[in-house]
């Protein structure tokens, strides 16, 4: 690595899938200072990714990573997409989002690594929830979830108009049961971001994250299915009838764009919730699905399909 990088603040920005990642840096990038370069590197756990071009704009650089965890088995592709990324950007700041499936301490262990020491200084860890999801004991319980948390420096509800006063109890009580830096709402829903947060230094590692780090729990192992569904350039689909379809999918994660009858779309639906909002620039007609289910793909395509036309 150039010996010119060094000390490249990078923060980390985790949470589980669909908690509101790439909503927060994209929220980030809006407040870079004028000048400063900033570097992106999104992780997504299928073969291809659809974020990379939602964060691209002057002055920022991304890089996406896709087929598997950047923690675990896209360990090496990670070094060699990395050591890319710094060396064209030569960034002023990295910000990391690990898929919604990625262990947080695996990563900041490399961070810390012979490789980084000199070049990247990780700051305050971020973590996002969506505090409806705190009553799940399928969520609540998951050993990645409990490695995301409290491996967290700042820890952020994301869609916080959405809960009811049960989620925000709960919150409130996640937030006391350790000492965060700062605790608060996304901007998304309303809440302010610190700007002194991506520069406040990282955490002590706590006896808990070093157990959580060197005894893997992959929840998606086994468990999860991700299929990358990609359709016709001329299809047009039909923008009141896909929330019906998609929430009878019942998949865990469903992302990407699709062409209307009303213009391009950006599709963002976690379990039973669904929103499609006006996308820019040019759509490629392709979602990404993860599902818990053992669904085919063929199958998964003709539902979705069912409410498409032609050009």
């Amino acid at each position: 690595m150039n010996e010119a990088l060094k000390d490249i603040p990078v923060t980390l920005v985790t949470g589980l899938l669909g908690a509101g990642k790439t909503t927060l840096i994209d929220h980030l990038l809006e407040q870079r200072p004028a000048g400063q370069r900033w570097a992106v590197l999104v992780n997504e756990f299928s073969k291809t990714g659809v974020d990379g071009a939602r964060l691209a704009r002057e002055g920022v650089y991304v890089r996406e990573l896709a087929g598997g965890c950047m923690g675990c088995t896209a360990a090496v592709a990670l070094g060699v997409e990395l050591n890319r990324l710094l060396r064209e950007a030569r960034p002023h700041r990295l910000l990391v989002e690990p898929t919604g499936l990625g262990h947080p301490m695996e990563l900041l262990e490399q961070f810390r690594g012979e490789n980084y020491r000199e070049v990247l200084a990780p700051r305050a860890t971020i973590c996002l929830v969506d505090a409806r999801r705190l009553a799940e004991p399928k969520f609540r319980d998951s050993p990645l979830w409990h490695q995301q948390w409290q491996s967290a420096d700042v820890l952020l509800g994301s869609k916080a108009d959405l809960w009811s006063p049960d989620d925000q109890a709960a919150f409130d009580a996640l937030c006391a049961s350790r000492p965060f830096l700062a605790c608060g709402t996304a901007p998304a829903s309303g809440g302010r971001f610190d700007p002194a947060w991506l520069d406040a230094p990282a955490g002590r590692e706590r006896e808990s994250d070093s157990d959580h780090a060197h005894h893997h729990h992959h929840d998606h192992d086994g468990q999860l299915q991700v299929h990358d569904l990609v359709f016709a350039a001329d299809a047009i689909f039909d923008a009141e009838a896909l929330p019906g379809v998609l929430r009878e999918l019942g998949c865990e994660r469903i992302k990407g764009s699709l062409q209307t009858a009303e213009g391009a779309m950006r599709i963002d639906a976690t379990g039973n919730e669904v929103n499609i909002a006006p996308e820019q620039g040019a759509v490629a007609n392709r979602l990404q699905v993860i599902t818990h289910a053992q669904a085919e793909k063929q199958d998964l395509e003709a539902r979705i399909l069912a409410v498409a036309g032609r050009t």
